[in-house]
């Protein structure tokens, strides 16, 4: 299996690291058959990559073997930002989906220990067709028979309705909503169109909380197994 190192992982502070702990001690309460699942956001810039990354590294952390599967094709963030250094050269997720690489060669090593990545390395314009081939759930299936857990990072759904394709082949999904940033209706619109897919919210990380009223910059909002207006969410 090829390598990957990441040269650009951040060292979180104590405040946002205990709560990215509890964000995956939360998620283990959602029981066994959850392995599989989807971040993602409204609208671009809502710290969503930052979160499945940091999540992906914390239940590495504690033994699980994980793997992160950049689903972001049109826009990577996970590549753009966190530096990728592979000496064999990458071969991205795209490159699995058109079929010029098989699942094996996708699956990468990183220097964070047990945590794997299938990456990403160069952008694509349209990946629709990509992202609804028979292919990708063929690798989300592999990946849940190899792995503990499957971190899926996907486009903003507000933007582009990519995620709605991937949402069907996990097991529930994190929407990360901007504090104070994100208008409440199309918080309210993606929760719908989440509802349509048939899987569970698994949870609304409420990220970049004003920190001269709380006691740490992320927020986690728990909810399973249901569907709630982001506007009654508002009001706690």
């Amino acid at each position: 299996m090829n390598s990957i190192s990441i040269t650009n992982m951040p060292e979180l502070s104590f405040d946002v690291q205990e709560a990215i702990n509890q964000l995956r001690i939360n998620l283990g309460f959602t029981g066994e058959s959850i392995k599989v699942i989807m971040v993602t956001s409204s609208v671009p810039n809502e710290g969503k990559s930052f979160v499945a990354m940091n999540l992906w590294k914390n239940m590495a952390s504690v033994g699980n073997r994980v793997v992160m599967i950049d689903a972001d094709l049109r826009n990577s963030e996970i590549r753009n930002r966190y530096g990728f250094v592979c000496e064999t050269g990458l071969m991205g997720i795209e490159h699995y989906l058109s079929g010029k690489t098989e699942i094996n060669d996708s699956f990468y090593m990183t220097d964070i220990k047990n945590g794997f990545i299938v990456p990403v390395s160069t952008n694509v314009i349209d990946p629709t067709t990509l992202l609804e081939s028979y292919r990708l759930k063929q690798l989300v299936e592999a990946c849940r028979k190899e792995f503990d857990y499957v971190i899926v990072d996907t486009p903003p759904l507000g933007s582009v309705a990519d995620a709605l394709n991937i949402a069907k082949l996990c097991d529930g999904s994190l929407l990360v909503v901007g504090s104070n940033s994100t208008p409440r209706k199309a918080v309210n619109d993606v929760i719908t169109s989440l509802k349509r897919t048939e899987k569970p919210l698994l949870g609304i990380v409420l990220n970049r909380v004003d920190t001269s009223r709380k006691s740490s910059g992320y927020g986690y909002y728990y909810r399973y197994g249901g569907y709630g207006q982001y506007g009654q969410y508002g009001k706690k």
